[in-house]
């Protein structure tokens, strides 16, 4: 049914879905509250261009950009790309097209889950442990990231997570710096600044920065 359902059903259904399975995990597998240390890189950070930089976060500096530049070449130039961008805009014409919209759909997942994978990779290298929850808030933030781009829109949502990023990283710096709101500050504000953004977007441009407004078909 959800097929069927405007955008955002699909994505808040994934989060208390995600959320259920979480809970359960608990329940059924108490020792997986228990993180997991991580394989590290060895050897000293490295000096480029005067930013310190962790030999563990080489692979993401590395891994983001061409992710990104791997997936817009592949949605955009390859016959299943089109297809997904067709399965996007309209199944029912996509599938009178000729396209096996199911397999199209198991094909976005697989390819989501590799990216979740990497992504995984990335977050061991940097903080050297794993847990099955790691990716819960970042899974929160990529939807804001999504929100912030524009909901259906690849390169606006790589737009969004740069932007998310930045505004976290400028919040959590500068706002203890402003009189009256030192107690506002600092990293452990970083996620509420980042659905702060969330929800001034919908308030204000809810198509997010890439999105259009698209009127409803009689």
């Amino acid at each position: 049914p959800l097929r069927g359902a405007p955008r955002l059903a699909p994505l808040i259904t994934a989060i208390g879905l995600s959320i259920a399975l979480q809970q359960a995990i608990w329940k059924w597998y108490p020792d997986a509250k228990k993180a997991r240390v991580f394989p590290q890189f060895k050897g000293e950070s490295l000096d480029i261009l005067g930013v310190t930089v962790q030999r563990g976060e080489i692979f993401l500096l590395i891994a983001a950009p061409l992710c990104m530049l791997a997936l817009g070449l592949f949605v955009a130039r390859t016959r299943t790309g089109r297809g997904m961008q067709a399965t996007a805009q309209d199944p029912d014409t996509a599938k009178l097209m000729g396209i096996n919209t199911d397999r199209i759909i198991v094909i976005a997942f697989a390819i989501g889950a590799a990216f979740a994978a990497i992504a995984a990779v990335a977050h061991g290298l940097k903080y050297g442990q794993v847990d099955f929850r790691m990716g819960f808030i970042t899974g929160l933030k990529a939807f804001t990231a999504a929100v912030l781009g524009g909901i259906g829109n690849i390169y606006g949502a790589m737009l969004g997570g740069v932007v998310l990023g930045v505004a976290e990283a400028l919040a959590t710096g500068y706002i203890e710096e402003i009189p009256g709101m030192t107690q506002f500050g600092g990293g452990s504000w970083k996620d509420v600044w980042a659905f702060v953004l969330l929800i001034l977007v919908l308030l204000l441009r809810p198509q997010g920065l890439l999105g259009e407004r698209v009127a409803d078909r009689a």
